[in-house]
């Protein structure tokens, strides 16, 4: 049994040779500088042609070292340039909304990092004023990128698992005090652990499962650390389609100690995901198909040793991935992966897991 994964198309788009979407950054020391900029060389419809941020000592450097002609220190500058066709907004979260509106209204195509805005207001804003412009638009949910996950999605769909009962996903990592970290302040980042991590696994089990939340319950709290924003989130989701689905969202589990597990039970299989979920193109998944139920077996018998098979995929980096998606949607005229109403609809549900955190209660969407 043979699953396909992302189609070659994504890694040497046919049909447009010579074409490439001329980027700018906005935002390009954090997340940008981490993952994209280092995989540029990999993207055959793209390049980065202008990369702004505050810190313009640290653009230069930027610059020099990947061959980027325009340096700017403000937004505005940078949307003025007539040869920018799209634009990565990766600041802060505080910035996110008034950084895309300006996007938007420059004509300029728009792939926004998660989460939109600081709360919901403003996502369902950016959503919106989006829907009155003539341009791209999506939101970076990264893990939709990973070859793993669209095969998994591929079992999934194709009923190999039977009906699925329940999933998990975990994405976790050590983020100890740090003055004046912005990831740390409600002000600047609108939550902790949740918005900034249990984001990625709630827009991933929506994707695997092509599926909605109906009703979370939360818990949201500080275990460890002191920072305004949340170190700890674990929610349940009551899927619309009837799975029952759990995330974990922790900044205070050390990394190595971090599996980062994405689990998929149905009636016929499941699928066992280590280390998938996070910012490498790396990991195992393993899939066990055993076909329809048996009787009832009182001893409850598991042959572990001969159950699974690890799961083959391709490793290309999913930040490039990303960046290679978005510009081929603008070169074809298609839709993104992830269209900014998506990313709103997964800002829904973080915020009624807070607010079922803070009620103590179920709460429906």
């Amino acid at each position: 049994m043979e699953y396909r994964g992302f189609p070659q198309l994504c890694l040497n788009p046919g049909g447009i040779m010579g074409d490439k979407i001329r980027w700018g950054i906005i935002g390009a020391g954090g997340i940008a500088l981490r993952r994209t900029l280092p995989i540029l060389s990999d993207i055959t419809n793209a390049e980065v042609i202008a990369i702004m941020d505050k810190k313009s000592n640290d653009m230069i450097h930027i610059s020099t070292k990947y061959h980027i002609p325009n340096i700017y220190e403000n937004e505005s500058d940078l949307l003025k340039n007539p040869d920018i066709d799209a634009v990565y907004v990766a600041s802060p979260v505080l910035f996110h909304k008034d950084q895309a509106m300006k996007v938007l209204s420059s004509g300029k195509h728009l792939l926004l990092e998660k989460p939109l805005g600081l709360n919901l207001e403003e996502a369902k804003e950016i959503a919106d004023f989006a829907k009155t412009v003539q341009v791209k638009s999506g939101a970076a949910m990264v893990m939709r990128f990973h070859d793993g996950h669209r095969k998994i999605k591929e079992i999934i769909q194709n009923g190999d698992l039977g009906e699925i009962v329940t999933c998990r996903g975990q994405l976790t990592c050590w983020f100890p005090e740090m003055h004046e970290n912005w990831r740390q302040k409600k002000s600047t980042a609108g939550g902790g652990a949740l918005m900034d991590m249990g984001i990625h696994t709630i827009d991933l089990l929506k994707y695997l499962l092509q599926d909605k939340v109906s009703k979370v319950a939360g818990i949201v709290d500080n275990k460890i650390f002191n920072y305004e924003v949340e170190d700890s989130a674990s929610a349940l989701l009551k899927m619309q389609k009837g799975a029952t689905c759990y995330i974990d969202a922790y900044n205070n589990i050390p990394d190595d100690a971090a599996h980062c597990f994405l689990e998929v039970y149905g009636t016929k299989g499941s699928v066992i995901a280590e280390g998938t979920i996070g910012q490498a193109s790396a990991g195992s998944i393993c899939v066990t198909i055993n076909g329809p139920a048996g009787g009832y077996e009182s001893l409850q018998k598991r042959d572990h040793d001969t159950q699974g098979i690890l799961l083959n995929y391709d490793t290309f980096n999913i930040y490039a991935r990303q960046l290679q998606a978005f510009s081929e949607c603008i070169l074809t005229d298609t839709l993104p992966e992830v269209s900014l109403d998506d990313a709103y609809d997964t800002m829904k549900v973080i915020d009624a897991i807070y607010r079922s955190s803070d009620t103590d209660q179920f709460v429906s969407l």
